[in-house]
């Protein structure tokens, strides 16, 4: 996951905080109440922040892919390979693609 959907995924949680918080104040006006609901509101909006940013990117894959064919903008990459992978693999890959990018983690270089 790289930082800019980090700091979406923040955003939100932070937007549904505050709202929640505000919102139960108004009704309830104990500190108790209004933690528990804009914890709950945090967790909400952050979940549906990363459906959302989902949604994009799944549309953005569907549209690149039916692009794929104009070379021009292909430029000199090299050919994408033809089998399916699996959400897990991807997931793994993508994990391990950015803890070595990463500035504070150190990991073997692949053979």
């Amino acid at each position: 996951m790289n930082d800019d959907a980090k700091f979406f995924f923040f955003m939100c949680g932070f937007i549904g905080f505050v709202a929640f918080y505000i919102s139960s104040s108004l009704i309830y006006g104990d500190l108790i109440h209004c933690l528990f609901h804009a914890s709950i509101g945090c967790v909400f909006f952050s979940i549906s922040g990363r459906l959302l940013l989902g949604f994009a990117l799944s549309a953005n894959s569907v549209n690149s892919k039916n692009s794929g064919s104009d070379k021009s903008s292909t430029g000199n990459l090299p050919p994408i390979s033809k089998q399916d992978i699996s959400g897990e693999e991807l997931a793994a890959s993508t994990n391990v693609e950015a803890l070595r990018n990463s500035k504070g983690v150190s990991l073997p270089k692949p053979k």
